[in-house]
């Protein structure tokens, strides 16, 4: 491992920005009780987002975007996590993979299409996990075969998140099958395409409002300049995409559990048992100890793998760290904090149920948890 000092103060710049965030996400937690109760996000919410700029955070400004650094990046985004998830997940997408692999890979004509549509509140969705290929994305059987000036998909994606939304698609399929992951490919892909269909929902536990979706190609006709940089170089990018989807995770997780300790925290002097606030029990102090540690201990993590990621410095361990240890450091504070409200955390419609349960995936998606293990392992290794 790359031993390289570490130094990522926060300007004060970053302070202000996260500070600001901070208030408008405290002004749109007035909109939470209205989604509990119609499953529909305010208009409001959108509206604010989009206003304020959030889309455009990692697009330059020559695409309408405002970017920053990556830990000004992180810090915004743990203060929007804060929110249900369901209020922001087009945020999510447009300081994820996409943009950056766009950045990076993209034509000048896709990154002229596809950039100011994120910018201004579009989706693209990364369109990666199959029925048959999740983790190993080297047995993925979506192809595509290049007939004359067009790309051929054929076949199937799940777990699609925001699909019902999507400007795009970012799809991910094998052009040489006689290989695994150095056969992977990526391409955009146009709502509407012919022979390219998104099933209805499938219905989630929690964190997206409607669900995930299905999509299936079937014969799908794309133009040839719908390829990302060069054919059989998609497996990479998507590896390298999912080091910044990694961060982001972590955020998404942190943040949640941050409202969570907040909440409980103030339920424990509020609430009062046998003549005392609950917060005078020690057996409370220790819980609420904890769940403090960990959430500063999770944020350094965190802050550290945004820093590599600017720098690029150790930047898959590094992500993999803040991935792992955050999602679960989150689902250990909303466990303590929904206990520490007893039965009225167990609610539908409280903050603490809310976390508890929308926490639950951060351990699964992006790289499920013992994935994470395993590359890290043989990084350590240098297996």
């Amino acid at each position: 491992m790359q031993r390289v000092p570490i130094d990522f103060r926060l300007s004060d710049d970053s302070l202000a920005m996260q500070s600001s965030t901070h208030r408008v996400v405290n002004d749109l937690l007035a909109y939470e009780p209205h989604f509990h109760e119609t499953n529909e996000v305010h208009e409001d919410v959108h509206k604010t987002l989009r206003d304020m700029g959030y889309y455009g955070l990692s697009i330059p400004e020559e695409f309408g975007g405002s970017p920053v650094d990556k830990v000004t990046l992180a810090l915004v985004q743990l203060e929007l996590a804060r929110l249900p998830p369901q209020f922001w997940p087009s945020i999510r997408q447009a300081v994820g993979p996409v943009p950056q692999l766009l950045l990076q890979h993209g034509t000048p004509a896709q990154r002229d299409r596809w950039l100011p549509r994120i910018v201004a509140g579009g989706a693209v969705c990364l369109a990666l996990t199959e029925p048959d290929a999740g983790s190993d994305l080297g047995a993925m059987r979506t192809t595509a075969v290049r007939n004359g000036d067009r790309w051929v998909l054929n076949g199937a994606k799940t777990y699609i998140s925001n699909a019902e939304r999507g400007d795009g698609f970012l799809v991910f399929a094998k052009t040489d099958t006689s290989k695994a992951r150095d056969g992977v490919s990526a391409f955009f892909v146009d709502p509407g395409t012919p022979g390219f269909t998104i099933s209805k929902p499938i219905r989630t536990m929690g964190f997206m409002t409607t669900g995930v979706y299905g999509l299936t190609f079937d014969d799908c006709q794309i133009p040839a300049e719908s390829l990302l940089g060069e054919e059989n170089r998609g497996f990479y990018y998507a590896v390298s995409g999912l080091n910044e989807a990694r961060v982001n995770v972590g955020c998404v997780a942190l943040g949640g559990s941050q409202i969570a300790y907040e909440r409980a925290l103030q339920y424990s002097k509020d609430r009062v048992t046998f003549g005392q606030p609950l917060a005078s029990h020690q057996v409370l102090q220790h819980m609420l100890v904890d769940m403090a540690m960990e959430q500063h201990a999770a944020r350094l993590l965190l802050l550290d793998a945004a820093w590599s990621l600017q720098h690029g410095v150790d930047v898959r361990l590094k992500c993999s760290y803040a991935k792992v240890f955050c999602s679960e450091a989150a689902s250990r504070i909303a466990d303590k904090a929904l206990q520490i409200f007893g039965g009225a955390g167990y609610i539908k419609g409280m903050v603490v149920e809310r976390v508890y349960r929308e926490s639950r995936v951060t351990r699964i998606f992006e790289g499920a948890n013992e994935i994470q293990r395993n590359m890290i392992a043989k990084q350590l290794l240098k297996m």
